[in-house]
């Protein structure tokens, strides 16, 4: 007895939580945020620097973005976190590139070619897409220079991929 009303009010309480926090979609869709192009538009005034990934989460009820940038005179990948109500920088850190980068640091090789920022890349890639970016990233495979972009509806999360070299979308490929 004392156990199923245990696992009851496990239960209870595990449902009370998952209801009072709110989804990613109703903080991107009803919050007050800088976007996170016009924050990727400020950290690429650093020259030297080119963002290579995108990503947010919500911590202690706040809309956090998480950047890694490479600067490849100095060889280095910086991760930077920004509270997206006021762009304010959280945290850095930095670390030297490791050979698990190099697919990332080609990307980045290809979009300089291009001339083209990050945040060009994503504006690009999301023109005439619904839904909000919680994601991107370049990556190198298969030959392929591309950024891989995740964006929410109030019905779905999709991947997008997008061709650095001929920018246009990418088909995505599944595997069984």
């Amino acid at each position: 007895m004392f156990r199923n009303l245990f696992i009851f009010l496990a239960f209870s309480i595990n449902s009370f939580n998952v209801l009072a926090a709110p989804s990613m979609y109703q903080v991107l869709s009803e919050g007050e945020y800088q976007t996170p192009i016009s924050v990727m538009k400020q950290l690429e005034a650093n020259k030297g620097d080119m963002i290579v990934a995108f990503d947010m989460e919500i911590e202690a009820d706040e809309l956090i973005y998480e950047f890694v940038i490479v600067n490849l005179v100095k060889q280095q990948l910086i991760e930077t976190r920004i509270r997206a109500k006021d762009g304010a920088k959280l945290k850095d850190s930095s670390k030297t590139i490791a050979a698990d980068d190099l697919d990332q640091v080609q990307a980045v090789k290809m979009l300089q070619r291009k001339q083209l920022s990050f945040s060009d890349l994503v504006s690009m890639a999301m023109k005439d897409k619904p839904g909000f970016l919680l994601e991107a990233e370049l990556d190198h495979d298969l030959a392929i220079s591309y950024l891989e972009l995740k964006l929410l509806t109030e019905m779905s999360k999709h991947t997008v991929a997008f061709d650095i070299d001929n920018l246009r979308p990418l088909p995505l490929l599944k595997w069984d």
